[in-house]
Formats: C-alpha cells, sequence, structure tokens
C-alpha cells in the first residue's frame, strides 16, 4: 500500500515540478527577449530573402517585372524611417509646465505642429521655450509671446505668419518695454510709443518700416515733451520752422533755450534738438510778430534725397552745382550759430552780449568783419547754405535752410 502512494506522489510530484518550470521559464525576461529576438530574426529573414521563386513572386509592371518581396520590405523600411522620423526627430506633442497646465508643447521642428490650430508652447533647437500663444499652420497667428535664449520676453502682442503683425509691445534683455504700439512684418509700423531703457519715453508719433516718419513728438530724459513736429527718417523735419511766427516756434519747440536778439533779428537756440532759427523784426508786418527767415543745424550730415550726406561733392552729385560758394561776411545770426555748433577748430566770433534775464541776451556788438566760407545750394524751395571751416574743407559743420 506505501508502495503504491510513493509511486502516486512521485508521478504528481514531477508534473507539477514541470509546471513549475515551464511557469518560471515563462516569467523570466530572458525568455521572452530571446523569443522576440527569434522571432524578430524569422521575419526579417524571411523580409529580407527578397529573391523570387516563381512567375507568382513578381508584379508586372509595363515591361519590367518586380519583386513582390523586395516591393514589401521597401514598403516596410519606408515605414519604419517615417514611424522613427515622427516619433524621434519630430516628436509629436511633450507635456512641461505645472500641474493642471494643459497647453500642448512642440519642437519647433515637430510635424505635429504643422496641424495644430489654437495655443501652443513651441521650444527651440535647445529645448527653452521660445513662443507661447495662437498657433496654426504651423505658425504663429494671433495673439503670443515671443522669448528670447536666455527666457527673457522679447514681444507680446499679435503675429501673423510667425511675424510681428498688429498692436504689440517690444522689449528690453531687462524686461522694460522699448516699443508699444503698431507693428508691420517685424518692424515698428504705424503709431507708436518708443521708451529708453530706465523706462522714460522718448518719442510718440508715426513710424514706417521701422524709421520715424510723420507726425511725432521727442521728450526728455524726465518725460517732458521738448518737440513736436514731422520727422523723416527718424531726423526732425527742420524746415518746417521755416515760415513760422516765434509764437508758432514755441508750441513746436518746448525745451530749454537761450535767445539773443538785437534791433532786427531774434535768434532763439534750440540747444535739446540741436538746432537754432533766426527770426526777423515784425515791426513792419501788420501782426508786429517775428517771422522765422532761416534754421540753422548743428550737424555735419544732411538727410536729401533719402540719403545721409556729408561731403559737398555728395551734396553737389545730389542738387547739382551751387549758386554760390566763397567765403562772405557772417550776419549775426550766422556767428550766433556758428558759436552755439560746438565746433572745436575755430575760435569763437567775438560777440558781446548784454543778459536781460536768465535765458535772454540782448546783443550790444559781434564782429561783422568775421568770414566764412560757404557753399550755397538751392532745392525744393529752399535755399540750402553749408558753413565750412575753410576753402579746402571737403565737410561742412552745419547748414541752414530759409
Amino acid at each position: 500500500m506505501n508502495q503504491m502512494w510513493n509511486v502516486l506522489f512521485g508521478a504528481m510530484r514531477a508534473r507539477v515540478a514541470s509546471v513549475w518550470t515551464k511557469l518560471r521559464l515563462m516569467l523570466s525576461p530572458t525568455f521572452w527577449s530571446t523569443r522576440g529576438v527569434t522571432v524578430l530574426r524569422r521575419f526579417f529573414a524571411r523580409l529580407l530573402d527578397v529573391r523570387p521563386r516563381d512567375k507568382r513572386d513578381y508584379y508586372s509592371v509595363l515591361n519590367w517585372l518586380v519583386s513582390k518581396r523586395l516591393a514589401f520590405a521597401l514598403v516596410v523600411a519606408l515605414g519604419v524611417v517615417s514611424l522613427w522620423y515622427v516619433l524621434s526627430v519630430s516628436p509629436l506633442t511633450l507635456r512641461i509646465g505645472s500641474a493642471g497646465d494643459a497647453t500642448p508643447t512642440y519642437r519647433y521642428s515637430s510635424f505635429a505642429l504643422k496641424f495644430h490650430k489654437g495655443d501652443a508652447r513651441i521650444l527651440d533647437a535647445d529645448s527653452r521655450e521660445a513662443y507661447v500663444g495662437a498657433v496654426s499652420e504651423g505658425r504663429a497667428n494671433g495673439q503670443g509671446k515671443l522669448f528670447d535664449e536666455n527666457g527673457a520676453q522679447m514681444y507680446a502682442g499679435a503675429f501673423k505668419d510667425s511675424m510681428y503683425e498688429g498692436q504689440g509691445e517690444a522689449y528690453y534683455p531687462s524686461g522694460a518695454v522699448r516699443y508699444k504700439g503698431a507693428f508691420s512684418r517685424n518692424l515698428f509700423h504705424g503709431t507708436g510709443s518708443y521708451y529708453r531703457p530706465e523706462g522714460t519715453l522718448e518719442y510718440d508719433g508715426e513710424y514706417v518700416n521701422g524709421v520715424r516718419q510723420g507726425a511725432g513728438s521727442l521728450y526728455d530724459v524726465g518725460g517732458n515733451r521738448i518737440f513736436s513736429g514731422h520727422m523723416r527718417k527718424n531726423r526732425i523735419v527742420y524746415e518746417e520752422f521755416v515760415g513760422k511766427t516765434a509764437i508758432e516756434a514755441a508750441e513746436m519747440y518746448m525745451g530749454r533755450s537761450v535767445t539773443y536778439a538785437d534791433d532786427d533779428v531774434y535768434c532763439a537756440d534750440m540747444r535739446e534738438i540741436g538746432a537754432m532759427y533766426a527770426a526777423q523784426s515784425g515791426a513792419d508786418s501788420v501782426d508786429e510778430e517775428w517771422q522765422i527767415e532761416r534754421v540753422y543745424v548743428f550737424s555735419d550730415t544732411i538727410l536729401l534725397g533719402g540719403k545721409d550726406l556729408r561731403s559737398i561733392d555728395e551734396i553737389a552729385a545730389a542738387l547739382g552745382e551751387p549758386t554760390y560758394f566763397g567765403e562772405t561776411w557772417a550776419t549775426l545770426s550766422d556767428a550766433a550759430a556758428a558759436n552755439l555748433s560746438g565746433r572745436d577748430e575755430a575760435e569763437p566770433i567775438d560777440i558781446e552780449l548784454r543778459r536781460d534775464f536768465e535765458d535772454a541776451y540782448t546783443v550790444l556788438s559781434y564782429d561783422e568783419n568775421c568770414q566764412m566760407y560757404i557753399y550755397v545750394f538751392e532745392n525744393d524751395g529752399f535755399v540750402y547754405t553749408f558753413y565750412c571751416e575753410n576753402s579746402t574743407s571737403e565737410g561742412f559743420f552745419m547748414y541752414s535752410a530759409e
């Protein structure tokens, strides 16, 4: 009886041991990795065995016979490469940010980004946040924010085709607002306000393709308006002062000023915009107001024909031959402007003054024997006089328009 039980127990133990061995084998990672490799090896062996064995292994294409196995292998290879590109080179969607942030995040080269419409976060090549905002057709379209490589905000506002278009704000690297207003194709275009790095308003007015062009106002570092008028390619249109009365000029220029006057001439130094105007007495006019006849600009360049010109030869090439060149006796306004221009190569012209108020002087006399070398040109209804240090000078230290 015991012998029968021993045989029965031995048979059952052998059966359980066999099952346990198989179970342990199936639970082993090595088993499954080996089996997977074996299956893949057999699959690719069959896949790469593209040698046809009979006519049924060919596709007939016109006068060509194409191996069915070779065509299948090429299709599979193309699919594998495409899948690798989508998942590895151009990942579909990442998730970053705080918990609850459902904004989809893409790399800038992501294939899936081309099909996304709505808000998104875009990363640059180094996985830094570059843009957050509205996206369509793989580009920034709508309201969004752009960041530089250090994470500082560069721009916030409207985009079109990944360019600034519409109302927005541009920033300094410090985070301070640099410009607030209208944009077109990444450039200031329309009406806007430009700020200094410390935050004070510098200019408020019209822009065209990134330059100040049209009506606008300039402000000093304290935020006080010093000029209201027109700009042309970032330059003040000084010719606007000509023909105005002194009262009208005071509405255009509100900055610090020093005046010099005698019985017939009134000169106002507009030092904060680098110019001076000369007005004639209005004693003989109906309204008896001082009329501005000439404006002097303390600059060695002039904007003519859309170009900055520095030499007399360049001006002659643009305007033609001068109507006069040579020495001339300096007028009171010439002498005052020459002294205010800040030129270094000549002695100041002697002018005897009497101080009437803090910033107002009466001219008692000046050196009427002083001579200046000038070139005179006419253009667009104005007479331009360029003042040179001497007859051999290629450039000029100031000019006037009348």
